[in-house]
């Protein structure tokens, strides 16, 4: 059997670089998925789950930093992010937003692959430590299975749907927080919500029904100043 190759994404607005980026990875042995734009990325991401994010620290039209920090809510993947010119605020900026690395243009293409291979191997063996120690999140009554992408009130399946699932760990992992409408939206579906919050609101409402939230006394969701959702444990 062959062994699965890591996927790598790259979002980059420069066609010719993106290109050559992804012709050298290809060469190394990755999988690619290429996104111009960041609304390409996110729609990527609503359907894929890469291992690894290059990112052009220059993207037009929206700020890359805001994607880092955006992807963050949703994964672990080492996010690298290459540039031809970056300044000390920069590089704050780089690692304020969940970014692990930062790589100055031009560059020696051993050297990239050098790098992204030292992410991929660092993320590989936190993840083997997490699958060990802490595949099961529990919040009282609640318990989700990080590998099998299921949920249990007091040991009983939900059947959640993969939105509903996905919906649920991202307010588990920002545990006290609001995450407004938008970033859930956005976020879970990968795209722009676009003024219209009726397929989220929907979404919650199912959830809250599976879970069976109006009789339990151990967790809830609340609504927060009809802006957003809070998760939390009592």
């Amino acid at each position: 059997m062959n062994e699965q190759k890591p996927l790598v994404m790259v979002v980059e607005d420069d066609e010719d670089m993106a290109l050559l980026n992804s012709r050298i990875l290809k060469q190394h042995g990755f999988d690619i998925l290429m996104a111009n734009t960041v609304k390409e990325a996110r729609r990527l991401v609503n359907t894929n789950s890469p291992d690894l994010f290059v990112f052009d620290i220059s993207n037009p039209g929206e700020d890359s930093f805001s994607l880092c920090s955006e992807f963050r809510l949703i994964t672990d993947a080492p996010i690298l992010f290459l540039s031809g010119k970056i300044e000390t605020k920069e590089r704050i900026k780089v690692f304020e937003s969940g970014g692990d690395y930062y790589l100055m243009k031009p560059y020696d293409q051993d050297e990239l692959i050098a790098i992204i291979k030292s992410l991929l191997r660092r993320a590989g063996q936190a993840r083997e430590k997490t699958d060990k120690d802490n595949n099961i999140i529990t919040k009282g009554s609640l318990t989700l299975n990080i590998i099998t992408r299921k949920a249990y009130v007091k040991g009983r399946d939900v059947e959640l749907s993969p939105k509903e699932y996905a919906v649920l760990l991202l307010l588990i992992q920002n545990e006290n927080k609001e995450l407004t409408y938008e970033q859930l939206y956005e976020t879970v579906w990968g795209s722009a919500m676009c003024n219209d919050s009726c397929a989220l609101r929907q979404q919650i409402s199912r959830l809250k029904k599976k879970l069976d939230i109006e009789n339990v006394t151990d967790f809830a969701i609340f609504n927060e100043h009809r802006k957003g959702y809070i998760f939390t444990t009592m």
